[in-house]
């Protein structure tokens, strides 16, 4: 990330003055492309604690980077009718700038979240977008058409010059999206990324600046001078825990699916005794918790009734698991000496499962996409479970028509799927489950819901899908940690408890998730947010 630069500085220092011309001004091009692609992936990143994963989010970062880049284009080209605009030094201060408002995004990101915490959803996500993502792609997208300006000497020479800038700027962008998105994201986070970026930018500006004369004696130390202000920022405030709390920050990082946050905290037990808890939060989302003092004992619903009705289900040996969720999941089913087979999209789930929450590890584990893994693998096992739909994390390539026909064909003749639906405040304006319902029976399955709160107002939703008739009438569960003993059918959601009417079975064509999760989306980060505004008072008092 470091070395590609550092050459080309080292060159463009070993040339005349006079040769300052079409190379330079291309590789410029080409970091412009790049770095609007990166601050692009990384404010959509930053936004996840606070708004989420939702294509909401997505479909705002996108619609604001637009805009940012159509400013940014018509200024530009603006500017350049302007004669005090018009020389390679403005093109260069230009491309300082903006390097200089990237290295400011990760502590203007914490700075500005904190405060549009109280807006409403959607025009919280849009403030905060304005903030932080737009100004930086704005100064990028001049650049083009300012440099356009520079190489055309002819009219006729202008389709060309416009056409060679916007496609090394492509190039540009095309390669850092793979190489940051591939690698540097998931193993180095987003805040370490952007502020290397952001101080390499601003160094070649500088560099070309001083060394082809186009600046003044000052202007280098004030220049330095801004970038020791601002790499003084410190946005580790902003992830420190209130003491009143009660909580620990136990781990933090940045990667691949967002924020992650291991938390312990000191609760009270059902009896009032004091009880001292660990968390999984994804984006602020909880994944999971459990026992302080027993890592593997979870303090979910759904997982606790996993454990005893894995027991009354048809004898299992396989077992493939899509989502590890800290690892209570495997735990439960390596201790029932079942054979499991693990997939986990980012690989800080498996590292904290087994630093943090008691998993063993296991070599029998793939880090990649669910989807990806159930289409190319060949190996047929006995339960399939989808732990991977939680909060406002739902990964819709997993839960369409064709989706649960690969399921189908990797299960043996008893096999059995189960598939978690965690965290629905209310079922009766949920049309998302009726859905998969509609879409696993369209599948080939015999589909039962359960919800392990027994209640048919809101709780943990379990679907059962079987290729054979699955007769509950007899089975009964055990007792278990929040889950009382009895039979089975005690714990079974009607399909009436749900709001049938925009339920339909989801393809990959036309997969509709988000509109139907609409309302839990919203349900779920309000919530979440109301949660971080009381940390923000606590923090401020």
């Amino acid at each position: 990330m470091i070395i590609a630069p550092v050459i080309f500085i080292r060159y463009i220092m070993s040339k005349p003055v006079e040769r300052f011309g079409l190379n330079q001004l291309y590789f410029m091009s080409f970091i412009e492309g790049g770095v609007v692609m990166v601050t692009e992936l990384a404010g959509a990143k930053l936004l996840t604690p606070y708004f989420g994963t939702s294509l909401y989010s997505w479909a705002s970062t996108l619609s604001i980077t637009l805009l940012a880049l159509m400013a940014g284009y018509y200024f530009g080209g603006y500017a350049t009718t302007k004669s005090k605009f018009t020389s390679v030094d403005k093109i260069i201060w230009v491309f300082f700038l903006s390097g200089v408002l990237v290295l400011l995004i990760p502590s203007l990101s914490y700075f500005v979240l904190q405060k549009t915490i109280s807006l409403s959803f959607f025009t919280g996500l849009i403030v905060s977008e304005l903030s932080f993502l737009f100004f930086p792609i704005f100064l990028m997208g001049m650049i083009s058409p300012m440099i356009i300006f520079q190489i055309t000497k002819k009219a006729e020479q202008s389709g060309r010059s416009a056409g060679n800038i916007y496609a090394i700027s492509t190039f540009g962008g095309i390669l850092f999206t793979l190489f940051f998105g591939f690698y540097i994201i998931p193993n180095f986070g987003i805040t370490l990324p952007l502020r290397v970026l952001g101080v390499l930018v601003s160094a070649i500006a500088l560099g070309l600046l001083i060394r082809h004369k186009l600046t003044t004696k000052k202007t280098p130390l004030v220049a330095g001078l801004l970038l020791l202000t601002i790499l003084s920022f410190n946005q580790n405030e902003f992830k420190k825990l209130p003491s009143k709390l009660n909580m620990k920050m136990v781990e933090y990082s940045e990667g691949l699916l967002g924020e992650l946050k291991v938390i312990d905290e000191l609760t009270k037990a059902p009896d009032g005794s004091p009880l001292q808890i660990r968390k999984l939060k994804i984006n602020n989302v909880q994944q999971n918790y459990v026992v302080a003092n027993d890592l593997t004992q979870s303090l979910l619903y759904y997982v606790n009734f996993t454990r005893q009705l894995v027991k009354i289900l048809p004898k299992k040996e396989s077992a493939l698991l899509i989502g590890l969720g800290a690892g209570s999941l495997y735990s439960i089913l390596k201790n029932q000496t079942i054979n499991v087979e693990t997939v986990e999209l980012d690989k800080r789930i498996y590292d904290i499962g087994v630093k943090h929450f008691g998993m063993s590890e296991h070599a029998n584990h793939t880090i990649t996409d669910g989807r990806y893994f159930i289409n190319v693998t060949h190996k047929k096992y006995d339960l399939i479970i989808l732990d991977v739909i939680i909060g406002e994390s739902v990964p819709a390539q997993l839960v369409t028509l064709e989706s649960f026909q690969r399921l189908n064909q990797l299960l043996n003749t008893n096999g059995t799927l189960l598939i978690e639906h965690g965290g629905v405040n209310s079922f009766s304006d949920n049309s998302f489950a009726p859905s998969i319902l509609k879409t696993l029976s369209a599948a080939g399955f015999q589909v039962k819901v359960f919800n392990p709160m027994a209640s048919i107002v809101r709780g943990d939703l379990l679907f059962i899908a079987t290729k054979n008739k699955l007769d509950i009438d007899s089975l009964k569960i055990s007792d278990d940690v929040l889950v009382k003993g009895g039979l089975l059918s005690a714990y079974q959601i009607p399909i009436t408890a749900f709001d049938t009417t925009a339920a339909k079975v989801l393809t990959d064509d036309k997969n509709n998730s988000d509109l139907l999760l609409k309302s839990h989306y919203l349900s779920v980060r309000n919530g979440i947010r109301k949660e971080l505004a009381k940390i923000k008072s606590l923090r401020e008092s």
